[in-house]
């Protein structure tokens, strides 16, 4: 059925089931004027927005339905854990074309509820519109963190070391491979279609004692710089270090491309680059998933890295920008 035909109430009715996944936060849900939940005590709030457009975030030529869903959760609780943080509820606006049909949206929605129940965020409200153009999700979503240990990006020292979570560079590669539509990258396109929030490892994170951090949403490079800029401090990475998925050098190797540029600017990673006190070099290598790339030292707020012929190079925050042309 057309959503114009279905109707907005009928809509919101449709899908407002399944929504609480940790009830003792929450007072009132969907279906009044406004939610209700509980703060923890001790605790202080983190509130973040992220919009996806149709043409812009996603296509449903790379990605189903479902898929969709699961991404716009990941960009959300990936904010959450950049600041060492717990998420807790989201509230979630679609404005959509008249023509569509529900079974699309529902299984966006899907995606987003089994996100949500994966780790036990409460939908608990938002509002659904209809627009001539393409469709456009926002969701806000509220987390919680230990009063006085948000990890902000201002936060990086001079002695700190660099580094980053999982692998950099792999949603880019699963992107590029459906691009072209070449086969045998199954790992990096599900890295692009269903990325994963590093929840756990940013609460580690900021448990151990890192001095700032970053999500990976719009390229290594340019979150590098957002720390640089924010501290006020040089970084410098070993570009031979930044760890790439054997997928990475296999499209690059076809394209006939730089491997290096899927990770420094090709974004939606939603992985996690952070700087620590070099003490916490062994209890941050032992994690298994973190790899130490550089370091910060004193200067002008750049970012810089060795190549493996061992020169140096400026690194310019050109990451994904919607607004560069």
């Amino acid at each position: 059925m057309e959503l114009k035909n279905l109707g907005e109430f009928n809509f919101i009715h449709s899908i407002e089931s399944d929504t609480i996944y940790d009830p003792s936060t929450v007072v009132q849900g969907i279906g009044d004027d406004c939610a209700v939940y509980k703060v923890t005590e001790g605790y202080e709030q983190l509130v973040s927005t992220d919009t996806m457009v149709e043409g812009v975030h996603f296509s449903f030529q790379y990605m189903m339905p479902y898929d969709v869903g699961y991404r716009l959760m990941t960009a959300n609780l990936s904010d959450i854990a950049a600041m060492g943080g717990i998420p807790r509820q989201v509230v979630l606006s679609v404005a959509s074309p008249g023509h569509i049909d529900t079974r699309i949206l529902e299984e966006i929605y899907r995606g987003v509820k089994e996100q949500c129940q994966h780790y036990h965020v409460n939908l608990i409200g938002g509002d659904t519109v209809s627009i001539d153009g393409p469709m456009v999700w926002t969701i806000t979503i509220i987390g919680e963190i230990p009063q006085g240990k948000a990890v902000l990006r201002s936060g990086a020292q001079p002695g700190d070391v660099v580094g980053v979570t999982n692998y950099i560079g792999y949603a880019a590669t699963g992107l590029g491979s459906l691009s072209y539509n070449l086969d045998g990258y199954p790992m990096t396109r599900i890295g692009h279609q269903r990325p994963e929030p590093q929840i756990e490892l940013g609460i580690t994170l900021r448990e151990l004692g890192v001095h700032s951090m970053n999500d990976i949403s719009d390229g290594l490079s340019s979150e590098l710089n957002e720390i640089a800029k924010s501290s006020r401090v040089s970084i410098i990475i070993d570009e031979t270090l930044i760890p790439l998925h054997e997928e990475t050098y296999k499209l690059a190797e076809a394209l006939q491309t730089n491997p290096l540029d899927y990770a420094l600017l090709g974004g939606e990673d939603f992985q996690l680059v952070f700087t620590a006190p070099k003490e916490l070099s062994q209890a941050l290598e032992n994690l298994g998933s973190i790899t130490l790339i550089g370091e910060v030292i004193e200067g002008e707020p750049v970012v810089q890295s060795v190549t493996k012929a061992k020169e140096i190079r400026l690194l310019e925050a050109k990451g994904y920008n919607h607004f560069h042309e």
